[in-house]
């Protein structure tokens, strides 16, 4: 991972922000802030502002993944797998963007604030002509006019003339001479026609403000309640977001204020307003912008946003677990009905199937350990609660084992015995009901510098080993039959 250098005025009030989180001057070198990126690939978004907090430059980061664990074209390949399984397995909260779709029931504050921001300058611009060029609608009325005034006469007007025999006479209809003289000006009831707001365009267009307007406010709550926690990965970047949600909301409740809004007596969506909107180039755009705004979900592609991606190493287990899913039903062609589930808070994810003979074999991602064991349960730990990458559980009347799979995004030889602790730990401190899992995998993106750890031996004699699995790379043959065999 490459270091980035970038270079400014001198000044200390001005500040360079990395998906609006501050940087910190060289205070070496003054006008120099350095970056340097995390465990995550993808584009990345730096923010030059000035002291007024007026950005003065945005540049765009590629960051690459690092190629002693997976290509370019391997990361992307796995990306996209992803994305074809379940698109919000990829998302997170790191620095990292990629483009995504607006269709779907998936709701994350985070996402909704970046779709919010992303279109926040469309919808101030089309909100400012809509101020410029207010839509305006006709009603009828009616109102007394001087005859020589009158312009348009219709069946009214003429009834009530003809309650006026002085009008009458005033218009030359009929001789004055037996009426008597009037002091008073004489007015004719004529028909007339107003212009006024309070129309179906102007009243969904509300609504769409309104929604918006409620959108900041919910989202300042939402997200200053989770970047009070400790363990926040937006915490460092609150104060911008912040700073962004209060003026942005300030500006909607300005324009809510004004003609033609002000008079606007409730906001509704119905068929005419949609049509009419719809007929109306400048009302139709803040329209669609307003609504990608307010969309939930991040499948399809279009609308397509620039949202937060998780770490490699997070993309690399959930990746694991979509490609164990299909190794699974290509090593067990005999088992029927495969169903996927999900847990409600997303987090969990599971994959079942039921073969002829009764056995049931079933794929956990983020299966929970809980660290109690007087409360019964099917997974529990003798120690703390863990919470395993992907665990591979099986039953067949009363016999029942399982297997763990720990996706690490590690390749180095200090790393990988590192990590070779968690497989111990598994081994040593989980059940299902009273069995011991029987082996612990370590799976990684490439060959690691250990090659004994790869070994079919190893495996066999300490219940734990580590195999290379990333596209392009399917899991060795010796360990399908050492599957197999568990599942006789």
């Amino acid at each position: 991972m490459q270091e980035a250098i970038f270079q400014g005025p001198e000044n200390k009030d001005w500040h360079l922000l990395i998906d609006d989180v501050s940087l910190t001057m060289d205070e070496a070198r003054p006008g120099i802030w350095s970056w340097k990126p995390g465990f995550y690939a993808g584009e990345v978004e730096a923010t030059l502002q000035d002291p007024a907090g007026t950005c003065r430059g945005r540049w765009r980061l590629d960051v690459s993944p690092d190629v002693n664990k997976l290509g370019r074209d391997a990361f992307v390949r796995m990306l996209k797998e992803i994305y074809k399984f379940d698109p919000t397995l990829a998302l997170g909260t790191e620095p990292a963007h990629r483009q995504f779709g607006a269709l779907g029931e998936h709701q994350d504050p985070v996402i909704e604030f970046l779709r919010l921001r992303f279109r926040a300058t469309d919808i101030e611009q089309s909100l400012r002509v809509l101020l410029q060029e207010p839509i305006r609608s006709l009603r009828t009325r009616r109102r007394l006019s001087p005859p020589h005034l009158v312009r348009r006469a219709d069946r009214h007007t003429a009834l009530s003339a003809l309650l006026q025999p002085a009008l009458l006479a005033g218009m030359g209809i009929i001789q004055p001479d037996d009426l008597p003289v009037f002091t008073k000006q004489l007015m004719a009831d004529v028909p007339d026609v107003s212009y006024h707001y309070d129309n179906a365009t102007n009243r969904c267009l509300l609504h769409a403000l309104r929604a918006l307007i409620r959108r900041c406010k919910n989202l300042r709550a939402r997200l200053e309640t989770e970047a009070d926690r400790d363990d926040s990965a937006i915490a460092q970047r609150w104060p911008e977001w912040k700073k962004f949600l209060d003026v942005f909301h300030q500006k909607l409740k300005d324009v809510e204020r004004c003609l033609p809004f002000s008079e606007v007596t409730k906001a509704e969506v119905t068929v005419a307003g949609l049509n009419a909107v719809a007929a109306h180039p400048l009302c139709a755009r803040f329209w669609r912008v307003s609504w990608e705004a307010l969309r939930h979900g991040v499948a399809g592609a279009e609308p397509a946003d620039w949202l937060p991606l998780n770490p490699t190493w997070g993309l690399y287990e959930r990746w694991c677990f979509l490609a164990l899913c299909r190794w699974l039903k290509e090593l067990l062609p005999d088992h029927v009905d495969w169903r996927g589930d999900s847990s409600p808070s997303g987090a969990e994810r599971l994959l079942s199937g039921q073969s002829n003979n009764g056995t049931t074999v079933r794929l956990h991602l983020q299966r929970t350990f809980g660290s109690s064991k007087n409360t019964p349960r099917e997974f529990w730990s003798i120690s703390r609660e863990r919470r395993p990458d992907i665990v591979l559980d099986w039953r067949r009347g009363d016999d029942s084992g399982f297997l763990i799979f720990d996706a690490k995004y590690r390749v180095a030889h200090t790393n990988v015995l590192e990590a070779m602790g968690s497989a111990h730990i598994y081994n040593d401190s989980l059940r299902m009901h009273q069995t011991r899992p029987v082996a612990s995998v370590l799976l990684t993106p490439a060959h690691t510098e250990i090659p004994w750890l790869e070994k079919p031996e190893f495996f066999d004699e300490h219940r734990a080993g580590v195999l290379p699995f990333h596209p392009g790379q399917e899991l060795p043959c010796w360990f399908n039959n050492r599957v197999r065999e568990f599942l006789k």
